[in-house]
């Protein structure tokens, strides 16, 4: 099996005094793991399902109610999406479309939520959901979970996974990490992790989802190009599992990944 591996560096920082920040940085090597891989070819895969599209339009017209308007120009989170949903092959006239509908539409956004699955081998999966209809998808939800042999999980994620905004950039040209660290305290990151994956450099930056807005656009001002910035379930540890239990939540993830209610979808799997 082909395991490409990046390089990480981290700096968390420690913010208990508030004029003196501590930075607590490490290095490490993270390969890609069967998990990993299989997740992999399971996104090429999606861009063949009809039900993509569906979830792509769904997710630009919350991106436009909630992320300045319909102008990708202006929309950092709009202008991710758009670009994702090329790379799915979504047409330009579905796309043109939704952007019409949302400035002439008036109605209410789909409504957000998340169910929490406690999956084969004991992972944990989180379904992050938008539908216009939340008492027929619950229904639908729970005909997915017991099919799938599993079981829901209420109210596992605050013990089991922190949720965080999450702002992924393009370094600044001849910046080091130190200066990163600092622009990320300056723009009130907790976080920021500098990773090189196949010879392309990245930062993420951490914050709390509250203030992603907020982060993205002081970055943005400081000269960072955002290339996605999105609030993410982020474990807290990851567990292993068999190939047994590997393949009994790919069919879960199968089932979830059918319903284009379901945006995306979170786990613990190492």
């Amino acid at each position: 099996m082909y395991l490409a591996f990046r390089f990480v560096v981290r700096a968390k920082i420690l913010c208990s005094d508030p004029i003196a920040h501590n930075l607590n940085i490490s290095k490490r090597y993270a390969g890609h793991s069967k998990w990993a891989n299989i997740k992999h070819i399971k996104a090429a895969k999606d861009a063949q399902k009809s039900t993509t599209f569906l979830r792509m339009s769904r997710l630009m017209r919350v991106a436009i109610q909630e992320g300045g308007g319909a102008d990708p120009n202006f929309n950092v989170r709009l202008a991710s999406l758009i670009e994702q949903a090329r790379k799915y092959n979504m047409p330009l006239s579905n796309i043109k479309n939704v952007l019409e509908q949302s400035k002439a539409s008036k109605g209410n956004p789909p409504k957000s939520t998340y169910y929490e699955i406690r999956g084969p081998g004991g992972c944990t999966v989180i379904a992050s959901v938008l539908t216009d209809n939340l008492q027929k998808f619950k229904a639908t939800i729970k005909t997915i979970v017991k099919k799938s042999n599993c079981m829901f999980a209420e109210g596992s994620v605050p013990a089991l996974f922190q949720h965080k905004g999450l702002i992924v950039a393009d370094p600044l040209n001849n910046t080091s990490l130190e200066t990163a660290v600092e622009h990320a305290i300056e723009v009130g990151a907790e976080d920021v992790t500098a990773e090189e994956i196949e010879n392309e450099q990245i930062l993420q930056f951490v914050c709390d989802p509250a203030h992603l807005n907020q982060v993205k656009g002081k970055l943005m001002k400081l000269g960072y190009n955002i290339k996605n910035a999105d609030a993410e379930f982020l474990p807290n540890n990851r567990i292993s599992l068999s190939d047994d239990d590997l393949e009994a939540v790919q069919k879960l993830f199968d089932r979830l990944e059918d319903e284009p209610d379901v945006v995306k979808l979170h786990d613990n799997i190492l």
